[in-house]
């Protein structure tokens, strides 16, 4: 199990650096540096926005739409598929073409947040659906299936945690005696996040935040010390990084004081960043 760190809100130099020496033992991203422009003083950021960069938020939140499970109608008529969960070459099966019409896996969605990735199936016809949803998450071999209803003109969020890596999804449809296979869906949760200090003088503290994998990111970073009340340019701020690498620029003020922020990929089993000097 992976540690986040539990600080106070108010450390002082003395008490923070005690506290940085037994996260770092305790397994915490710790990116000390000196600070390069202690003694001079700024007024002003180094850029004209306490932040910058491209913010993606997911269409819709993690957790929030959840569909609810429902109760097993009868049998399933299984494709056959490998150990990791691939469909096997099969002669009356289509692989990626809908076989039940208005019945369709929609785009999945996947978020750093528990890991969650959410396959969600649409119906476009005028009458309710049951369906049976499988997963199998090849890179950690495991396997999750989900029982849920979708309404007539709807979309159900299949929600399934703990997803790393790459995965294949499966829909069957109720018929009246079994649930049909109707199409599966390949896809990844990649959570991915690399924060790191690129500005440290001044009284200024500037981090670069970059989501390199596919999933939605909530990143929270929050300065401990010296200031970690909430304003501009201090205490706590949260950002959607964009999938695919495109950086997000986030400024501190930290004065001249002992100073120690922490930025942490909110819900996921990442370790933090703690960023610490004295300006």
């Amino acid at each position: 199990m992976k540690r986040k760190l539990n600080l106070k809100a108010v450390i002082s130099g003395a008490v923070l650096s005690v506290a940085l020496v037994a996260s770092s033992v305790a397994g915490v991203n710790v990116l000390a540096q000196p600070g390069n422009g202690q003694g001079k003083k700024a007024t002003t950021p180094p850029s004209t926005s306490f932040s910058s960069g491209p913010q993606s938020q997911p269409p819709v939140e993690a957790g929030s739409v959840d569909a609810p499970q429902t109760e097993k109608l009868g049998d399933t008529q299984k494709v056959d598929v490998s150990a990791d969960g691939q469909l096997k070459a099969q002669a009356d099966v289509a692989p990626l073409a809908g076989n039940v019409s208005g019945v369709d896996f929609a785009t999945p969605i996947n978020y750093c947040y528990k890991h969650l990735t959410y396959l969600p199936v649409t119906n476009s016809t005028t009458t309710t659906k049951y369906v049976q949803v499988m997963l199998y998450n090849s890179s950690t071999s495991t396997y999750g299936e989900k029982y849920v209803t979708v309404a007539a003109n709807s979309t159900s969020y299949v929600a399934f945690y703990g997803v790393e890596g790459s995965y294949y999804g499966y829909l069957y449809v109720w018929n009246g005696s079994s649930y049909a296979y109707d199409e599966y869906k390949s896809d990844a949760n990649n959570c991915k996040v690399a924060v790191t200090r690129t500005y440290n003088t001044g009284g200024w503290v500037q981090l670069k935040i970059e989501n390199t994998g596919n999933a939605y990111v909530t990143q929270k970073s929050s300065e401990l010390a010296p200031f970690p009340a909430s304003g501009t340019y201090t205490g706590t701020h949260y950002d959607y990084p964009t999938a695919g690498g495109a950086a997000i620029y986030r400024w501190f003020w930290v004065s001249t004081s002992p100073y120690g922020i922490v930025s942490d990929t909110y819900g996921s089993t990442s370790n933090p960043w703690l960023f610490t000097g004295d300006l």
